[in-house]
This record gives structure tokens, C-alpha cells and sequence, in this order.
């Protein structure tokens, strides 16, 4: 039998929130309730709707390489030069492309302890050596251990802002003096996929350092916020002469013409994206608010997401939650055993989790004769 590289032997195949179809088949059930997966729940822009139907009547011709249309679009909205946008089969692809074009084997690449598992990953593959740097209490990247743990071997770096999976982000003092302790050999990836969720006064807007930092790449996408997540597409911004770099290794039509089309309309409604970002605002508030009268601690969140301790094992709660039609991120996965990852939905849904959510929390406080515990 044919076998496969050792690296293959050290990861894991990923593992996606439950698809709703196959919930109901498994149980039986019509009311599913998906807040697994930080998509959108308000969907996408009308405008991305009326650019897919325009451009179905091209889908027998190969979309253009690099996106250029797009690319110019974008730079102008971000206030870059078009030849520092490079796109991707979402920006998890531009990861891989990333690891592919500049990791050799040994070389090390130091990242958070938990933070997006599709770094490790690719640094694996590719025969890198990934320095995982223990979060600081509250879900936060330890930035001061983690510059402590460059050296001479390490070629790059991540830091997801805000993190995933804790939602969190770091302060923009202390992400400033970070960055410019990472040598100029050492490329930094700041990964911002939920950046238009962060409303804090302490993040740190990246783009202004991008031609300062000539080792800086910053990734997003159009996958949350912007609700094309079906489509796949995200984007990185760095220099022109590492766009060139990635160029050579990608695919060349990894970006379809309805994805390009989709996202080049996204763009033009700041209608539909302000108001996808107020009603996370208003769920994210609903969901915090009721996690506080129930005395349940929660990481302070600047994404569509929140984690959030139950003080029961999360696999329990992730079970019982399945048998009412609720899909959430069980924390055992992702280093915290009591902690569940829920996306921030519609408020009917956010309500409909916190009562599916209290009636399992009472059913644990109960003895056997019914008496609470606590």
C-alpha cells in the first residue's frame, strides 16, 4: 500500500460544526438552530445576489487569474496599491500558500496555543516546526513569550486578531511593540478574518504599518461578515514582491467568477455590512447581558462568536444542546474543557440557545430529589 508522507501521520482531517442536514437525519428533528461555524445568519448582500445572476451566464469560461478587476476594487477601498492583494479559496488557501511558498523543513513558526488549527496544520505539511506559546488567562495571546520564542530557526509567525477560537483580541500597545521586536527575516501573519467585528478602541489598525513592515501580511475575508462563505473567497494584503511569490504556487483559477462577482458587489453595500455588524452587536449584547445574570464567565468577545464556561464538561452540554436542535463548538476541542463556542445569531436563536442552555444548567443543579446544589 501506497503510504503517505510521515506529516500526514500528525494532523487531523478538520472538523467542521455538524451540518445542519445531517442533525436531521441523526435525530429526527425540524427546528435546527446552527451556531457552530461564525457564519453570517443575516445572509449576504442583495447587491452579491443580483452580481451572481448577472454572471451565471460567463460560467462556462474560466474566471480571470488573479482577479485584477477585484484586486484594483479593493486597493482603493483599503487605500493599498492593487499589486499588494493577493485572493484566495478563502484565506485559509492563502495560509497554505503562505507555509507552501516559504517554509522549509525544520524551520519553526511560532504561533498561539489556541488559535486557528489551520496554521499548525499547514506548517506541518509543509515540514515546519510549530512553537505553540501557552494563552494568557483570558484567551489571549501572550505576546511577550511569544517574541521571547523567536529565534535564528524561525521563518514565521501568526497572530489571529481578533483570536480564534477565544474571540479575543490584543491591545494595540502591546501588539505595536510586538511587532516591532519580530525581526525582518521573520514574516508576521496577522490574521484579521473577523476584523470588521472589532469595535474596540485597543485594536490596532494593521494597514497604515503595511509599507513600514515590509515582512507584515495581513489576511481577511469575505466568508463572515460579508456572508459569501459558500463561495470562498479571502484575501491577503503584503508586499508586492511576496504577491508575486504566491502567484507561482496558486492554482490558477482559484477564485470562480461568481465568487469574484459576489465580492466586488459586497464591496459597494456598506448598507448591508453596517447592519450585519449592529445586529451582531445587538445578539452579542443579548447573549453577554444573560450570561452575566446567570453568573456564567465569558471571554470579552470582538467577533460573531463567544466562549463562554458552563462549569460542566463540554462535551455534556454540546450533546444535550444537539437533542434540541441547538449546533455549537464544544471547548474540549480547543483546550477548554468546560467552555462552549457559540456564533452569535439571529436574536430568536440567541434566545432559543439561552433557554436550551438554562434548562440544562438547572437539570445539573438538581439532585435526586430535586433539590438545587448550589
Amino acid at each position: 500500500m501506497v503510504k503517505p508522507r510521515p506529516q500526514i501521520d500528525q494532523i487531523a482531517m478538520y472538523s467542521p460544526g455538524k451540518p445542519v442536514e445531517e442533525l436531521k437525519r441523526e435525530k429526527g428533528l425540524t427546528k435546527i438552530v446552527k451556531m457552530a461555524s461564525n457564519e453570517n445568519p443575516f445572509g449576504y448582500s442583495p447587491l452579491a445576489a443580483e452580481a451572481i445572476r448577472t454572471e451565471m451566464k460567463e460560467v462556462p469560461l474560466y474566471p480571470e487569474v488573479t482577479s485584477p478587476l477585484l484586486a484594483e476594487k479593493l486597493a482603493n477601498k483599503l487605500a493599498v496599491s492593487s499589486d499588494q492583494v493577493v485572493f484566495g479559496n478563502g484565506s485559509d488557501e492563502i495560509i497554505r500558500l503562505l507555509t507552501r511558498t516559504y517554509i522549509n523543513e525544520g524551520d519553526e513558526v511560532v504561533m498561539a496555543g489556541v488559535t486557528f488549527p489551520r496554521y499548525k496544520t499547514n506548517v506541518i505539511i509543509e515540514g515546519g516546526v510549530p512553537i505553540e506559546v501557552e494563552m494568557e488567562e483570558g484567551g489571549v495571546h501572550d505576546l511577550e513569550k511569544m517574541a521571547e520564542a523567536l529565534n535564528e530557526k524561525t521563518k514565521m509567525v501568526f497572530v489571529c486578531n481578533p483570536n480564534n477560537p477565544t474571540g479575543t483580541i490584543v491591545h494595540k500597545e502591546r501588539l505595536k511593540a510586538f511587532i516591532e521586536k519580530v525581526p525582518s527575516h521573520v514574516m508576521l501573519v496577522m490574521d484579521e478574518a473577523y476584523y470588521e467585528y472589532a469595535d474596540s478602541p485597543q485594536y490596532l489598525e494593521t494597514i497604515p504599518l503595511l509599507n513600514q513592515y515590509k515582512n507584515m501580511v495581513i489576511l481577511r475575508t469575505f466568508s463572515k461578515v460579508y456572508g459569501l462563505a459558500a463561495l470562498r473567497i479571502g484575501y491577503g494584503l503584503m508586499a508586492a514582491e511576496m504577491v508575486n511569490d504566491l502567484h507561482k504556487v496558486k492554482e490558477p483559477f482559484n477564485i470562480n467568477r461568481l465568487a469574484q462577482a459576489a465580492a466586488s458587489a459586497s464591496l459597494d453595500d456598506d448598507e448591508f455590512l453596517y447592519e450585519s455588524i449592529r445586529l451582531n452587536k445587538e445578539g452579542r449584547e443579548l447573549l453577554t447581558n444573560q450570561f452575566e445574570a446567570m453568573n456564567l464567565s465569558y471571554f470579552p468577545t470582538q467577533t460573531n462568536f463567544i466562549m463562554v464556561d458552563t462549569g460542566y464538561p463540554a462535551k455534556e452540554v454540546y450533546e444535550y444542546l444537539l437533542n434540541l436542535g441547538v449546533i455549537i463548538r464544544p471547548g474540549h476541542l480547543m483546550g477548554y474543557p468546560t467552555m462552549i463556542r457559540v456564533t452569535i445569531g439571529e436574536q430568536k436563536d440567541n434566545q432559543y440557545f439561552m433557554d436550551c442552555l438554562e434548562a440544562y444548567l438547572k437539570e445539573q443543579q438538581k439532585d435526586e430529589k430535586g433539590v438545587l446544589k448550589r
